[in-house]
């Protein structure tokens, strides 16, 4: 009897753990596809610290560039958990300033900041932040949806200009950049490489001479921004360059006279036939 009652035992903790089995087989397996990818983000974000609206970033691959109206900020961002956004950025004050042609670099003491938000929505991030100087606040950013639209090197094709500088890009990306103010001292030259004709960025590589600062070999993007302005974002070890053009009015200027000359042929012929009349 106890071999037939040890043998249905045995039979019983059989069944029992084949059902186990079976059963975690059936479980579903933890998706990785629900984690989000950190390219959601790229593009440029526009906001700023308690809604300033002063600050504008190009985030990339989960790296960051920004400039603020007295810093520039450079880190990256991460995913920690679902729709969780965090920032880790140093901030660094300008060390040159040009606001007539938009240039703008820095460098200096940094200051940390600490950055906990939310993915809102797919263009809306939400944030608090805490800074290594024990400051504290808020912060909103606004995808401007510019990332999405197409590259190419015909659209960077020609002049481009500050008040003062003038930068000339090729069609095989090539450009040159020359100060052309009273003292024509600065030039940059280098190379504009698409990344993805799916894109608005592209990537560059420069080189400064004889500049009021951040002169040598330097990396970054470019892109054409909402404004059909050319901005350009380029670091140097710890330094960081903001550039914005605008296109040549070259053609703009022919295109007026020509409709200022069609008007004046039409108010002479207007003219003839009243003549006839």
């Amino acid at each position: 009897m106890s071999l037939i009652f040890s043998y249905r035992n045995f039979l019983k903790v059989l069944s029992l753990l084949s059902l186990m089995v079976l059963t975690t087989g059936c479980l579903p397996e933890e998706d990785d596809d629900d984690d989000i990818d950190i390219s959601v983000l790229n593009g440029f974000w526009d906001g700023g610290f308690e809604q300033t609206e002063t600050l504008r970033l190009l985030i990339y691959n989960g790296n960051v560039y920004g400039l603020d109206e007295d810093k520039v900020l450079f880190g990256t961002v991460i995913f920690p958990s679902d729709e969780e956004v965090d920032f880790s950025l140093s901030s660094y004050p300008f060390s040159y300033e040009d606001t007539t042609n938009f240039e703008f670099v820095s460098d200096r003491t940094a200051t940390s900041y600490t950055i906990n938000g939310l993915l809102a929505t797919s263009t809306l991030v939400v944030a608090d932040y805490e800074t290594s100087t024990r400051e504290y606040g808020s912060l909103e950013l606004i995808n401007d949806g510019t990332f999405s639209s197409n590259s190419s090197l015909t659209s960077l094709t020609g002049e481009w200009t500050t008040t003062d500088l003038v930068l000339n890009i090729t069609s095989r990306g090539r450009f040159l950049g020359v100060n052309n103010g009273t003292d024509k001292d600065c030039s940059f030259e280098g190379q504009i490489n698409i990344i993805n004709s799916a894109n608005s960025l592209v990537s560059l590589t420069m080189n400064r001479r004889n500049c009021d600062d951040f002169n040598g070999d330097s990396v970054g993007f470019a892109a054409i921004n909402g404004d059909g302005e050319l901005e350009l974002y380029s670091k140097m070890g710890s330094q960081l360059l903001f550039m914005t053009f605008a296109a040549s009015a070259v053609d703009t200027v022919i295109d007026t006279d020509t409709e200022t000359d069609t008007e004046e042929d039409d108010e002479e012929e207007t003219d003839t036939e009243e003549e006839a009349v």
